[in-house]
């Protein structure tokens, strides 16, 4: 059974990091901590619901993690299960759906995958819901072979459980280039970006309510007339969640690679008239105060325009969760 019917779309966010996970290591914890009880100790925390204001006022690059898992975004629009490609984010995301009806054989879901480098579908294999049968699990793609390319990651020479053995219905369904599908009254469609081997981002609309999803894509070099084209798929966006590996100086020198900054989606947001930009896809490098660094540039570079636009700037982390 699928859960109960809204006329909003929620999102909530299961990976947010680009090429490959990067859980935090020993040295950036221990920094964390350092830094913690360097800003406690002039604070008078006598207990514990002291304790918990104060670490609640920290920054989240100071108490907590910005996340090291690939990409996984998990919508829930109009009681359907809708999931924005399968990157290690997925393994979590399934723990979370094995509670629901998944966990009986009772549910189905929509996995919409932009690409198939790995970091966008190494998760699969640990989607705990594709083993339960009774489960229905629908994959879309507009590349061709789509099935093949998932099954190939499965195969003995790299993994113990072939796709075919998974025990939910699975099936594939093959998008045409810059088609719009209609799914339980989601409207759906895809535009090709620029990325080697290609990418493709999705365009939700759903009671007047949209979000755009739009990770591993450049915007250098590229014709004014495909420029246009991505910013009329951002039109008026509620939210656009914008691939923003690289800084400024980083995609100088990575020309060609398929990954944008936070820069350009400020300015593709103001074109678009897009209400809240999501920074994603981070570099498996970059710390998490420098994610925040690269936010808080962004945020002023927005405000230093001329236009008056407030366009509200999130960073991506895991756990983050919009309700549009």
């Amino acid at each position: 059974m699928r859960s109960t019917n809204s006329e909003s779309i929620k999102v909530q966010f299961y990976g947010v990091r680009g090429s490959i996970p990067s859980p935090p290591d020993n040295n950036e914890i221990k920094a964390k901590t350092f830094n913690l009880i360097k800003e406690a100790s002039s604070k008078n925390l006598t207990d514990d619901e002291s304790i918990r204001e104060f670490l609640k006022n920290q920054p989240l690059y100071q108490n907590g993690v910005v996340g090291g898992n690939t990409s996984c975004i998990y919508l829930l629009v109009n009681g359907l299960h809708i999931i924005l490609d399968a990157g290690s984010g997925i393994r979590k995301l399934g723990e979370k759906l094995m509670k629901q009806e998944f966990g009986d054989g009772q549910d189905e879901a929509h996995l919409f995958l932009s690409h198939t480098h790995w970091d966008h579908i190494q998760g699969f294999p640990f989607f705990m819901p594709a083993y339960i049968s009774g489960n229905s699990i629908s994959i879309y793609g507009a590349h061709n072979g789509l099935e093949q390319r998932i099954s190939n990651q499965q195969e003995d020479e790299y993994y113990p459980v072939p796709l075919a053995a998974m025990g939910a219905n699975i099936d594939f369904v093959q998008l045409r280039k810059g088609d719009t599908i209609t799914v339980n009254g989601i409207r759906i469609t895809n535009l090709m970006l620029n990325h080697p081997g290609g990418s493709f981002g999705y365009r939700l609309d759903y009671k007047g309510k949209s979000l755009v999803y739009a990770t591993d894509s450049e915007y250098k070099n590229i014709r004014d007339i495909q420029y246009e084209k991505y910013t009329q798929f951002f039109q008026n966006a509620d939210v656009l969640i914008f691939d923003a590996q690289f800084t400024l100086a980083e995609s100088i020198e990575k020309e060609n690679w398929g990954h944008s900054t936070s820069i350009q989606g400020v300015n593709f947001a103001k074109q678009a008239n897009v209400k809240h930009l999501v920074l994603f896809h981070h570099d498996p490098s970059y710390s998490d105060e420098k994610l925040f660094g690269i936010l808080n540039d962004a945020i002023d570079y927005m405000k230093s325009g001329t236009d008056n636009q407030n366009i509200k700037i999130s960073l991506a982390t895991e756990g983050l969760e919009l309700i549009l």
